[in-house]
């Protein structure tokens, strides 16, 4: 029998065992800044699975005390080795599902299911299956690098990535596919920048004597629309949006015309030139009102992740065939979300990503899975892991 329909048999086989451990991580709620015991409960819940099977754990300091510590997670030789890419907090609040899970037919739903601990426990399924099976070369080993703050930008994990990215031979990342379509895959994603602009211009009574007032409501409100019309699509083969998420400045119950204010864009980027000209543009952003200041804040926070890389487009071109063995179609896309593949492959390591769950709704309470991809993909990505490994 040949190895790939041996790692079928095995998912198809543990199945049962996937969605019970599933059940029992959704079940473990971990809003990304949510209480500190229920997010140790869940990172705790990972080490011990991976503890049984051999992996050394660490618990890994996020030294941001608005989330829960990382999980790092390490089986053989070190040297030759891929690296998983997951994390384990959810974008939310407790009790936002009512039930906190449930499987209707085969589908699966619950807070996180897609996004991402189906994928985390994926990665334990197939971790297992490697090593019960005795697949793994004796030279080899896997590094599972578990985050806490994904979901509001790896401000604390970013580091951590981009250095056992830098000591892997690839990265897996195992965030959920695009859709329901079992090929899904994704092989790039737009960089992003967030930027803050403050406005410091000089107050005035709002029924006495508003023109003496130099606006910063009325600057920023200005700048909204402006940055919000340099977007672009497909412009020689390259996209930039800006959004604006936030506004505040004056008090709905005072009578004043505000001088200050601070507006908050999202702007993501197709590539890193078009990340660095615009960058420079908005830091040194022109006020309209040359009586009121501008000051920018933030920056680029994610790198765009580029299909053209060689590396990544070599590891895509070997996914694609190990998928047709299965009898898959793989299709990557690149999308505009960013990841943590965002910075495993800006730092050179080969990336590939959306190899997890396939399903919809992320980010929202009708998130699902799609219980019968299961299997399939996971021995995909084992037989990945190993063809890449022993290349």
């Amino acid at each position: 029998m040949r190895r790939e329909e041996i790692l079928l048999n095995y998912m198809n086989d543990h199945s049962d065992e996937f969605v019970a451990l599933l059940k029992e991580a959704v079940l473990l709620e971990s809003p990304t800044q949510g209480d500190k015991n229920d997010l140790a409960a869940c990172r705790d819940y990972f080490s011990s699975l991976f503890t049984k099977i051999g992996f050394t754990c660490s618990v890994v300091p996020s030294e941001d005390g608005r989330y829960g510590d990382h999980l790092l997670m390490e089986y053989g030789n070190n040297d030759n080795k891929i690296l998983f890419v997951g994390h384990y907090d959810t974008v939310y609040l407790k009790g936002s599902f009512e039930p906190l899970w449930r499987v209707d037919g085969k589908k699966a739903f619950g807070p996180g299911a897609l996004d991402m601990k189906g994928g985390d426990i994926q990665v334990y399924m197939i971790c297992k299956a490697l090593i019960d099976l005795d697949m793994l070369p004796s030279n080899c080993g896997i590094t599972f690098f578990l985050s806490s703050d994904e979901e509001t930008g790896s401000l604390s994990s970013r580091k951590h990535y981009e250095y056992h990215a830098r000591r892997s031979k690839a990265a897996f990342v195992m965030e959920s596919a695009k859709g329901d379509y079992i090929g899904g895959a994704k092989i790039g994603r737009f960089g992003r920048g967030v930027y803050s602009f403050f406005a410091h211009g000089l107050q005035a009574h709002s029924g006495l004597e508003p023109s003496r007032a130099e606006s910063g409501l009325r600057e920023l409100a200005k700048q909204a629309v402006y940055l919000e019309d340099l977007t672009f699509y497909d412009k020689n083969n390259e996209t930039l949006t800006v959004a604006c998420t936030c506004l505040e400045s004056g008090n709905a119950i005072w009578p004043t015309v505000p001088g200050d204010g601070v507006l908050t864009v999202d702007v993501r980027y197709s590539s890193e030139q078009l990340a660095d000209k615009y960058d420079a543009f908005f830091q040194g952003l022109k006020s309209f009102n040359p009586k009121v200041r501008l000051e920018t804040k933030g920056g680029i926070n994610k790198p765009p992740f580029d299909k053209d890389n060689s590396g990544n487009k070599a590891l895509y071109d070997k996914a694609i065939e190990v998928a047709k063995v299965f009898g898959i179609e793989l299709k990557g896309e690149v999308i505009m979300g960013g990841s943590d593949g965002n910075f495993t492959s800006a730092v050179g390591c080969p990336t590939l990503d959306g190899l997890g769950m396939t399903g919809d709704f992320v980010h929202n309470p009708k998130e699902y899975i799609n219980l019968d991809c299961v299997p399939l993909r996971g021995a995909m990505v084992a037989e990945l892991v190993l063809r890449t490994l022993e290349n």
